[in-house]
């Protein structure tokens, strides 16, 4: 259900930017609102605080952004907070920045690994993935020793895991569906 509100206002906004010939100066203005919210984790915590009323948390969203982004932007996060959907803020405005980025052949894949990649490994990696997509790939790397060996990478909504966790969870799947006699 989130996603599809994500995807539903994260779409608006993108076809609104569309409509007006406003789309790079939107994309600055949502990046700029996302390095604030990522600089100042309390503002999404005053916006969640149930303690905190509706009306003020409008009130804050408006004296912050209201003379730094345009109209339409500044009242998309009102109107996300006068539906109760302040915690998907975040969420809504990368969901359009993504969607501008693949508007402009660009797709995000995701590479977690148990270790640090090599630079060489990485361009190897984003080449083969650029083949593979016949798109522009920025690539984003996590490194999560959890996964004990190999990679897992996402573009998209696809997932490869090449992980040794992964295939050690495969094969316990198999090995559960095995019925002695």
């Amino acid at each position: 259900m989130a996603k599809l509100v994500v995807k539903r206002y994260a779409t608006a906004l993108f076809d609104l930017a569309a409509s007006e010939g406003a789309m790079a100066k939107y994309e600055e203005e949502v990046k700029v609102i996302v390095r604030a919210i990522h600089d100042e984790p309390d503002f999404m915590a005053v916006l969640q605080d149930h303690k905190v009323t509706k009306e003020d948390k409008i009130s804050i969203v408006e004296n912050i952004f209201t003379d730094k982004v345009s109209a339409p932007i500044v009242g998309l996060l009102v109107l996300l907070v006068n539906k109760g959907r302040q915690a998907e803020i975040l969420n809504v405005l990368e969901a359009f920045l993504e969607r501008v980025k693949a508007e402009s052949g660009i797709i995000k894949a995701v590479v977690t690994s148990a270790i640090p990649l090599k630079e060489a490994q990485l361009t190897a990696l984003k080449e083969k993935l650029e083949a593979s997509t016949k798109s522009k790939i920025e690539l984003e790397t996590i490194v999560d020793s959890s996964i004990l060996a190999g990679l897992i990478v996402r573009v998209g909504d696809k997932v490869v895991d090449a992980s040794y966790r992964g295939e050690m969870q495969s094969l316990k799947k198999q090995l559960s569906k095995i019925k002695l006699a």
